[in-house]
């Protein structure tokens, strides 16, 4: 009697738990409704092969610690949508043309702020990386670079005079929240060739450098003939796949007017797209106009942009290998059907991407 009264509290017991929750199978934080039931002899392997993942991947979207899973378990395929909550401001861009940014601010933050997509702050400011400084300067636009020239030579006091020219002097001291960019352009060079003339292998400098702006004694002369040219021999290092299979429907150069900064591959709803170059996620998620992106930084100051894509199975700062499937074919954002939009930049400045794939 005394064993059948306690094997009833037992079972109520047990029942209450599953009520609360607490039971056998495990529980995911990710919601999804895609997802695939484990079946005798599944592995993480063979289902991340299956949906075009990695190991990797599919631990972080299922919150695992191991590569042990159970028979009947779900194992999501699709990463939770956690949309990132930025309550600013939207302001007009001031008239200096550039925001100062605060400490804790993103690049993300100060494109909601002035309606931007971050795909334009980086060809504004030449950025090969969306790591950004307190008390740096980020241009909302793309400044002419003679209205920088006449702000240094004509002053209103003498604007009826002729103005003296302008003398290029032999080298520039790096100034608080400056970048390559701001500096190529006030003196008319590019960026390629400050970091010629320096001898720099990346886009970082810091406050007090000395930048040389001529060339020295050891730039060649082949370089100066060259410079605004980019060789077959200079492209083939970068060794490109296509991101998917598919027909060309729009190139390269002036499209209706205006620069289309790509290439558009038609391809149907669903089609994998794939790295085209070992990299890591510089940015993943919605941006104006290119819907659903991708932006992947890779070697030599080179990035790959992949716009209006259905899903993105990747995150930031995920390594991602040449050939992954990194999303699927989409129509969001600015299109009129099922398409890849590609970009190539090289130093932040798109290129033709037929240039650099096989």
């Amino acid at each position: 009697m005394i064993f059948s009264k306690l094997l009833t509290k037992f079972i109520i017991i047990f029942f209450l738990f599953g009520l609360l929750g607490f039971t056998p199978s495990p529980k995911y934080i990710t919601k999804s409704d895609k997802y695939h039931i484990v079946k005798k002899g599944d592995t993480l392997y063979y289902i991340g092969k299956k949906y075009g993942l990695s190991v990797e991947s599919l631990k972080r979207i299922n919150n695992l610690t191991s590569d042990k899973i159970l028979v009947g378990q779900k194992i999501y395929i699709v990463e939770k949508k956690t949309s990132q909550q930025y309550y600013v401001t939207q302001r007009e861009i001031p008239e200096c043309s550039y925001h100062l940014v605060q400490k804790g601010e993103t690049l993300y933050r100060i494109s909601k702020m002035y309606n931007l997509s971050l795909v334009e702050l980086m060809e504004f400011n030449q950025l090969t990386s969306y790591t950004i400084k307190a008390g740096e300067k980020i241009w909302l636009k793309s400044m002419p670079i003679k209205t920088v020239i006449s702000k240094t030579i004509i002053k209103p006091e003498i604007i009826d005079k002729k103005p003296k020219p302008l003398v290029k002097p032999k080298y520039h001291i790096v100034k608080k929240g400056e970048n390559l960019y701001r500096i190529a352009s006030q003196y008319n060079l590019s960026i390629y060739e400050l970091k010629q003339y320096n001898n720099l292998t990346s886009n970082k400098i810091f406050i007090g450098q000395k930048l040389s702006l001529e060339s020295t004694k050891a730039y060649s002369e082949k370089y100066i003939k060259t410079k605004t040219e980019i060789t077959q021999k200079d492209i083939s290092k970068y060794n490109l796949i296509w991101p998917c299979k598919g027909n060309i429907t729009s190139p390269f150069g002036m499209r209706d007017g205006k620069p289309h900064k790509g290439i558009d591959i038609a391809c149907p709803l669903g089609t994998p797209i794939n790295a085209v170059l070992d990299g890591e996620v510089a940015y993943t998620g919605w941006q104006r106009g290119y819907g659903n992106v991708i932006i992947l930084k890779h070697d030599y100051d080179l990035m790959t942009v992949y716009a209006h894509n259905n899903e993105n199975f990747v995150v930031k700062g995920d390594n991602v290998t040449k050939g992954e499937k990194i999303g699927s074919i989409g129509q969001t954002g600015n299109t009129t059907g099922f398409h890849l939009h590609f970009e190539v930049r090289l130093d932040g400045r798109a290129m033709d991407p037929e240039k650099f794939l096989p």
